[in-house]
């Protein structure tokens, strides 16, 4: 698993599946996660449909650099990505984000549009108003926190379960596996802090989204606790030519019964928005 120095200068860990010919594809992780979160059967599933993905840590998280000062935004975390593009010699990519990846997805398309060649946003939004029980999840991160890597994975498998869908089963085996996977990585609560500044003083940017332009794949659950799939229609509504795809009884996850379809729906935007480009 590298991990590289950006143009700007930070560490930034990232891996990559598919062929380096192959259009690119990179994914943003969303709050607190690691770019691990990111199951492998939906990289590869994506991979096996012709792209080259590229999945990294955000900061503060994993392999990637910490910034103790902190003070730092959401554009900032797109500015890092677009960095990443630069170290990788990538003119341009399909960009794909979850949840909080989302929001800084829309961001890199906003301050350098002809970098993305297409959008893919999972249960994101353009703005915090649709955020669900924010009281709750901020009680949870300032409680006292895991101090050793079994408490972790308790303590995640109960936060994951706040993601979990109605219709599909939640894969609590592979997540205590990630939940061990992430202690040993390097988990920073400091750093979660400081994302979370960082989230919640994201400003209202659906009047941004408004000026996108590339072909955009929203998908979103109804069943969804964090973010309500409202957030997805009003994107919808906002981004000329988007598709939107709510999936009943999905929450703030990708299950694996719907990885396929769900690359599928990534693939076939991007695809469309190389045609474009032809």
């Amino acid at each position: 698993m590298p991990v590289m120095s950006t143009a700007r200068g930070a560490a930034i860990g990232f891996d990559v599946f598919g062929e380096p010919d192959a259009p690119p594809m990179v994914i943003i992780q969303g709050f607190s996660a690691q770019r691990i979160g990111w199951p492998t059967g939906l990289c590869e599933a994506l991979s096996d449909r012709g792209f080259r993905v590229v999945r990294f840590d955000n900061r503060d998280t994993g392999q990637s650099e910490r910034y103790p000062a902190g003070g730092y935004s959401l554009v900032d975390l797109a500015r890092d990505t677009l960095a990443l593009l630069d170290d990788l010699g990538l003119e341009s990519a399909h960009i794909v984000g979850q949840s909080m990846g989302g929001m800084i997805a829309q961001l890199v398309a906003t301050i350098a549009p002809s970098r993305v060649r297409s959008l893919g946003l999972l249960y994101t939004t353009a703005s915090t108003r649709h955020f669900v029980d924010v009281d709750d999840a901020v009680a949870r991160i300032e409680a006292p926190q895991p101090s050793t890597r079994a408490e972790f994975i308790a303590a995640y498998l109960i936060s994951e379960a706040n993601c979990a869908s109605t219709a599909y089963p939640q894969d609590t085996a592979w997540l205590a596996d990630l939940g061990g996977q992430m202690w040993d990585r390097g988990v920073d609560q400091d750093g979660v802090n400081r994302q979370l500044a960082a989230l919640l003083a994201f400003p209202d940017a659906i009047d941004a989204a408004r000026t996108i332009s590339v072909p955009t794949a929203i998908i979103a659950g109804d069943a969804d606790r964090l973010i309500s799939f409202r957030a997805s229609e009003e994107l919808h509504a906002a981004i000329p030519g988007s598709t939107l795809r709510i999936f009943p009884g999905m929450g703030h996850e990708v299950p694996g019964a719907l990885w396929g379809e769900i690359a599928g729906i990534v693939a076939d935007n991007a695809r469309r928005a190389e045609r474009q480009r032809a």
